[in-house]
């Protein structure tokens, strides 16, 4: 797998709690997919086809840290 590019990052979802504040972005990127055996024949895909990919991520952060990184908490297509 190759990734290729990110061709769009939207904010599709913002969450605050108490104590806790949350963010859902999809994201549109660009890979590159093909699984080759031990003899490089391609077995699944292709080298050449660049394919899009959507993806949905969660980050969270409590509104009381002092630090200003994200945890990744949810993954989803």
């Amino acid at each position: 797998t190759s990734f290729v590019g990110t061709e769009k990052a939207t904010i599709v979802a913002a969450d605050v709690t108490r104590d806790e504040a949350q963010l859902t972005v999809r994201f549109v990127s660009q890979m590159i997919s093909a699984t080759l055996d031990a003899d490089d024949e391609i077995i699944d895909g292709d080298p050449e086809e660049v394919a899009e990919i959507i993806d949905i991520w969660t980050f969270a952060r409590p509104l009381k840290s002092r630090d200003p990184n994200w945890k990744l908490v949810a993954t989803d297509e």
